[in-house]
This record gives structure tokens, sequence and C-alpha cells, in this order.
């Protein structure tokens, strides 16, 4: 299941374990993220999530909420089970 959360409460879900993920390519994470955030692009989130539990606790964002949505569907299907989608999110630079 993906549950679709807001900035409103991302504070709550940031719990030990938890992964905040940036799925947006390494040019955009550069000009700016979330400060708790590690960048997997879209692209590579099978690859790099691959030796990951399959209940860890990865909260996914983008810049849309287009690629954020794809890499939970992409993860679900993989076998992911606790996965949130905080879809868009506008970042300035860091």
């Amino acid at each position: 299941m993906i549950h679709q959360i807001t900035m409103g409460i991302l504070n709550e879900h940031l719990t030990p374990g938890a992964i905040l993920i940036d799925v947006r390519d390494s040019l955009e994470y550069q000009m700016g993220h979330l400060k708790e955030a590690i960048n997997i692009p879209y692209q590579s989130i099978l690859e790099k999530t691959k030796n990951l539990p399959k209940n860890t606790k990865m909260i996914l964002y983008c810049s849309t909420g287009r690629r954020s949505k794809l890499a939970c569907q992409l993860l679900l299907s993989m076998g992911y089970t606790n996965l949130y989608d905080l879809g868009s999110v506008r970042v300035n630079e860091s």
C-alpha cells in the first residue's frame, strides 16, 4: 500500500529508520532539497534500494509528484510495503 502524506505531517513520519528520498535527478537535488533527504533519481530507484529490507519506511518526493508516484508504484511491485508518497515538494536553494 502507498500512503499519501503532506508536508504538514512529514515530521511525524521521519521516525528512526525512515528514509526520505528525493527522486529528482542529481542536478535538481543540488539546486535544493529537503534537509533530511537523500537523492536517488527515479531512474535508479530499483537498483539503489534492492538491498534494503522490504519493510523499510521510505518517503518519496519530487517536484511535481509524478516521479514520486511512479517510484512508489515500482517499489510496491517489487514487494516493498512501507511506502509514503509526499508528492510535489518545492524547495529553495539550500
